[in-house]
């Protein structure tokens, strides 16, 4: 039985995961995107099914409790994780993970995982962060740096680094990593 691929992208807030999750699963029709759940209330520009599916405490627990959770973390008194339906063993599959779920899931044995830190400078993100809603809770995007400044002190397993300062037309530059290109080609 062949493993079921993922690409697991994870970073800093506003390193730009969502958008290069985004732009490869517009771009590619071989490649899945994992939508997580989360018990945490959507944000002013997050809708339901495309950033996450947003679900209560409880229903959480019972997928949790039932062992349908490929991966998930409590954060800040709200669960995130990943429902082993999101899984797609026809094609490539692509989700955002903090680095604890990216643990979790190189743990599978039956799952083909390749990690992608996806990164871009401080500078870039704050101003991402800032742009990308109308009024920005500017205690909030501080929390999540500090958060970040833990989150990311201390990771322990192999991975890929994407640069993401720019726009869409550098995701092309995501494909001209060695190991990326192989997996999303079938070579490994």
């Amino acid at each position: 039985m062949s493993k079921i691929k993922l690409l697991a992208l994870f970073g800093e807030s506003s390193a730009g995961k969502d958008s290069i999750q985004h732009w490869l699963t517009h771009t590619f029709k071989n490649i899945h995107g994992i939508i997580s759940y989360t018990t945490r209330p959507p944000r002013d520009y997050e809708v339901e099914g495309r950033e996450y599916h947003f679900i209560s405490d409880i229903k959480f627990k019972t997928l949790i409790e039932s062992n349908k959770m490929l991966e998930y973390t409590k954060f800040n008194n709200w669960y995130y994780g990943t429902y082993i339906n999101e899984l797609d063993k026809n094609k490539i599959n692509v989700g955002i993970f903090n680095p604890e779920g990216v643990e979790n899931i190189l743990s599978h044995t039956n799952i083909n995982v390749l990690p992608v830190w996806i990164k871009a400078s401080d500078k870039t993100r704050l101003l991402r962060s800032l742009q990308r809603e109308a009024y920005p809770d500017c205690l909030e995007i501080c929390r999540r740096f500090l958060a970040d400044q833990k989150d990311f002190s201390n990771i322990n397993f192999d991975y890929e680094i994407f640069l993401n300062e720019y726009s869409y037309n550098d995701y092309y530059g995501f494909l001209n990593r060695p190991k990326i290109s192989d997996f999303i080609k079938g070579q490994n």
